[in-house]
């Protein structure tokens, strides 16, 4: 009898541990999984490469989900377009850090914040900034993507020119000491008493 009640335990203890082992890694795995939709579409959504800027805009929208990110992406993408051509900028961000703050497996929702380096970059000059995002998520399909994404305060980490860029025309430059402003007095408005208007006949020369 004791052996048969051991037995039970025994086979007891066993399921518990092995089904309490499948909850737990079924559970990181959903985190992992919204963590890494979640750090994907914040790369996604701040970069654009000037040179593939429809697989850019592909990237992104293949990271959202929901009206609102649509919509505002549709409302912009001519604008994205227009500016790469103007001036051929190019933007690309990687991830220093990433974290879940909520995740609702019963809803499939989700939230993070995500920590990233954005590199935006001229032909000739750069910046990177260290840009923390908080990013909504919904589970659409088997795929976790951004319904909402708001970025925080950023941070310059570096900038200056591209190496190997050529160096700007100095033509371009202003002067040394030339800002561009009036000299000192010059407001730019006639002198007192000039109207502007032709002088009376006769009183116009010497």
């Amino acid at each position: 009898m004791l052996a048969a009640v051991a037995l039970g335990a025994a086979v007891w203890f066993g399921y518990g541990w092995g089904h309490a082992l499948l909850v737990d890694r079924a559970a990181a795995e959903t985190r992992d999984a919204a963590l890494s939709g979640a750090m994907q579409a914040a790369v996604n959504l701040n970069s654009v490469d000037a040179d593939a800027v429809d697989m850019s805009l592909e990237n992104m929208r293949s990271s959202i989900t929901g009206d609102a990110l649509r919509n505002d992406l549709a409302a912009t993408e001519e604008d994205i377009r227009a500016r790469v051509a103007e001036t051929g900028t190019s933007m690309s961000a990687e991830v220093l850090f990433g974290t879940l703050t909520e995740l609702n497996t019963d809803d499939d929702l989700g939230k993070a914040l995500v920590v990233l380096a954005v590199r935006t970059q001229t032909p000739e000059y750069f910046v990177t900034n260290k840009v923390p995002v908080l990013v909504s998520l919904r589970k659409d399909g088997d795929v976790w993507k951004a319904e909402t994404i708001e970025p925080l305060a950023s941070v310059e980490m570096e900038s200056g020119p591209v190496p190997g860029a050529p160096a700007p025309d100095p033509g371009a430059q202003p002067a040394p000491g030339d800002t561009g402003a009036p000299a000192p007095g010059d407001t730019g408005a006639p002198a007192p008493g000039d109207t502007g208007a032709p002088a009376p006949e006769g009183e116009g020369g010497p």
